[in-house]
């Protein structure tokens, strides 16, 4: 038996659920082969297109999405030439999903993240972040540097508060939970604000991952793209990931700080992709501290213009030519 059918068979962790591998059938512009890797005992799921190439991309999602996310650019880079990875988080996608919300803790998920990268072992990829992708992944990238030789960041952030503040901000974020109450889908499609998508999927008791896919868009999802991003999410037992991300924002923000010194040692190139209408990190200047980073100097950073912050979804092609493009034209 290999070791791929090994890892399918492998059996399911006590308090993890595992989303059946019929519920991943027939999905649309999603035709990829499952690959996995064993991570605590649970199964970690990775897309791995175009392996017989040099040279890698990797592709991190966040909350509450899944590789399905990058489905129309990993065509496009591994035509280009590029071995593609894309991994779920665990809790996510095809990956296994701990029950326990104690069980996802900013940490946890770091440390997830760095097994499944150092078990590849793969040196100077370059790495696209977005969302919790780029607050999981760069603290990685701060403890790991050979992983990277080029980094995409796009609509993600990585706290660094210092004090008082990064005492004060959990407190302003438990707030805006408190008074955004029961927020429904109806309140999140009115307004995107921190308080209603934090206390939308702390309170309800149904998820509609597919209509809050389509509320962080521009474009129109089709029924069966949004049906693709419920898929990972059979029931309330598969829940605890993307409930408790929203919760945690602002945790570990002296880890924050840490990887950020680090990774200012680093000249590795750094370009910025951020979008014009993400309703969270739009004109906040986050964009402009990476720009700050040395290897950001110079470098053709851009503003995707009519896109939200799943930007993946609005502007695939526009955002993987413009990677490419970049990767050229730094001698990648």
């Amino acid at each position: 038996m290999s070791k791929f059918e090994k890892l399918q068979t492998t059996p399911i962790k006590i308090g993890v659920f595992r989303t059946p591998d019929s519920a991943f059938a027939d999905l649309p512009d999603y035709p990829f082969e499952p690959n996995y890797i064993e991570v605590d005992g649970m199964r970690m799921h990775y897309l791995d297109e175009g392996r017989e190439n040099e040279k890698t991309i990797f592709l991190l999602h966040g909350q509450p999405s899944w590789s399905y996310l990058y489905r129309k650019m990993v065509p496009i880079f591994v035509r280009a030439g590029y071995r593609v990875i894309a991994p779920d988080l665990i809790g996510f996608g095809r990956s296994d999903k701990p029950m326990s919300s104690d069980a996802h803790s900013y940490q946890a998920h770091v440390n997830w993240m760095t097994s499944f990268v150092q078990q590849l072992g793969i040196k100077n990829a370059t790495v696209f972040m977005q969302d919790w992708g780029g607050m999981i992944g760069l603290r990685i990238l701060a403890e790991n540097p050979d992983w990277a030789s080029r980094l995409v960041v796009a609509n993600t952030a990585l706290g660094n508060a210092k004090a008082p503040f990064k005492y004060i901000l959990p407190r302003i974020l438990k707030a805006m939970r408190f008074f955004a109450g029961n927020a429904s889908i109806e309140d999140l499609t009115a307004k995107q604000s921190y308080g209603n998508w934090a206390g939308y999927f702390l309170r309800s008791k149904k998820l509609e991952f597919g209509k809050v896919m389509q509320i962080l868009t521009t474009s129109k999802l089709a029924p069966a793209e949004m049906a693709a991003y419920e898929a990972p999410f059979a029931d309330h037992r598969s829940y605890a990931g993307p409930r408790k991300m929203p919760q945690i924002v602002a945790a570990q923000q002296d880890e924050g700080r840490a990887a950020w010194d680090k990774l200012g040692q680093s000249n590795r190139p750094v370009l910025t992709l951020f979008s014009d209408k993400d309703p969270f990190l739009a004109d906040t200047g986050i964009d402009k501290q990476f720009q700050a980073l040395p290897g950001a100097a110079s470098q053709p950073h851009e503003t995707i213009t009519n896109a939200s912050h799943f930007l993946q979804e609005d502007k695939s092609i526009e955002i993987a030519d413009k990677v490419l493009n970049w990767l050229e034209n730094t001698g990648y």
